[in-house]
């Protein structure tokens, strides 16, 4: 008799807790993965700053521009630096890099690295599209070299990035500038592609990560942590008939490719610290399961 009257009254229970149950967590997972879908998938300048108004998407030449102009700054600012002789050089190069991602930031980005570009393609969630990863690389090398050769012509001088310049080895080289720029990607990444943004600070933030580095190897690393400034700045040189060093094939070995391996590290670092920056994929996993769940309960009450 009891166990009849407690199934007559929840009758009703199973539909009635089946329609409220989903509509709980699931519900509350499905509106999570609604919110993290309209963000997972924007790209880099959409999000690192905000408009008054609704503007068009960037064209893909006028990112490339953006990144060749950009880069073109940077590399220029690294050769007039070190060709001035001044102590405030890295001071420089870190506040011109801050002033070009703030102003292309919204167009392509501001990444200015191909570093930078390889560790925001690696780091997922789609914020450049693969295709064009290779053409953002190409016009940041491009925007390198121009510079390296309008640094020569402004101050007649050059310089090549080689470790033999600091009297290290190419072990100290390539750990220095793994490391200084696998900093510089983590910080790209972390305010500029991630759910922090947008935000005031991501430029600052990135430029002061070029200061520090500059500042903490400058006396066993020439600071490149950047293989557009790297090409730039030895192809400049090979061009001077006075230069009284050229780079050593080991040299172009640790200045372009360390980077690549810090932008690498980098990316591997931020996947595995930002997990809620793929939320999308774990609501997707967890509905069902979830529903699952809900489902088996809903049969064990009606058995009781």
């Amino acid at each position: 008799m009891v166990t009849f009257a407690m199934d007559v009254r929840s009758a009703s229970l199973p539909a009635a807790l089946r329609s409220a149950s989903l509509q709980s967590a699931p519900s509350r997972r499905t509106s999570a993965t609604k919110m993290t879908q309209s963000t997972l998938n924007d790209q880099v300048q959409d999000i690192i700053t905000t408009h008054r108004v609704d503007v068009r998407e960037p064209l893909l030449r006028e990112r490339l521009l953006a990144e060749f102009v950009g880069t073109f700054f940077l590399v220029l600012t690294v050769g007039i630096g070190v060709a001035s002789g001044s102590d405030m050089a890295p001071v420089a190069i870190g506040l011109m890099l801050a002033v070009q991602i703030y102003t292309f930031g919204s167009v392509s980005g501001g990444f200015l690295n191909p570093a930078v570009t390889l560790a925001v393609v690696l780091a997922g969630r789609q914020k450049i599209y693969s295709r064009n990863a290779a053409l953002y690389m190409a016009a940041e090398f491009l925007g390198g070299i121009a510079a390296g050769f309008a640094a020569f012509a402004g101050t007649e001088k050059s310089f090549c990035f080689d470790y033999a310049a600091k009297s290290q080895s190419w072990g100290t080289g390539f750990e220095l500038e793994m490391l200084f720029t696998m900093a510089l990607c983590g910080i790209v990444l972390a305010a500029g592609t991630s759910n922090d943004a947008p935000n005031q600070y991501f430029g600052f933030a990135i430029g002061c990560t070029v200061v520090a580095g500059a500042l903490a190897c400058g006396g066993f690393d020439q600071g490149s942590f950047n293989p557009a400034v790297t090409v730039g700045m030895n192809i400049a040189n090979y061009a001077n008939g006075n230069a009284t060093q050229n780079p050593s094939v080991g040299a172009w070995f640790v200045f372009t490719l360390a980077p690549f391996v810090g932008g690498t590290l980098a990316a591997g670092v931020f996947r595995g610290t930002r997990g809620n920056e793929f939320q999308e994929e774990t609501f997707e996993t967890e509905e069902p399961n979830a529903k699952a769940s809900i489902e088996a309960s809903i049969e064990a009450t009606i058995e009781v």
